[in-house]
């Protein structure tokens, strides 16, 4: 099933997302590759976001550092764009107690 566009929202702005390129998965792969804690990190949520704005939305994804957002938004954003590139599973299909590597960490992380 291909998947549907997903609207991204940091603090007041929000991006209508396409589906990726497969482009822009080779691009998010390394990301969450580069050391355990990558998926986790408020740095790597940014440059994942960022690559799923390249598209569309280039301006917005070159400043994403310049908004005003929280953790857990840019973290549910990221958890978006992952499940948007199919590297990990809509909650509605994930089994019960079952984590979602590199995706749950962020919204826990303090501000």
């Amino acid at each position: 099933m291909r998947p549907q566009p997903v609207v991204l929202r940091l603090g007041d702005a929000e991006w209508r997302v396409r589906p990726l390129t497969l482009k822009q998965i080779q691009e998010i792969e390394p990301l969450l590759q580069n050391g355990e804690d990558a998926g986790r990190s408020i740095a790597a949520a940014v440059k994942i976001v960022g690559v799923a704005l390249s598209r569309d939305h280039a301006e917005a994804g070159s400043k994403l550092t310049e908004m005003e957002a929280t953790t857990q938004e840019i973290g549910d954003a990221m958890r978006a764009v992952l499940q948007l590139g199919g590297f990990i599973a809509a909650r509605e299909e994930s089994e019960p107690g079952e984590e979602q590597a590199g995706a749950d960490g962020i919204s826990s992380t303090p501000a």
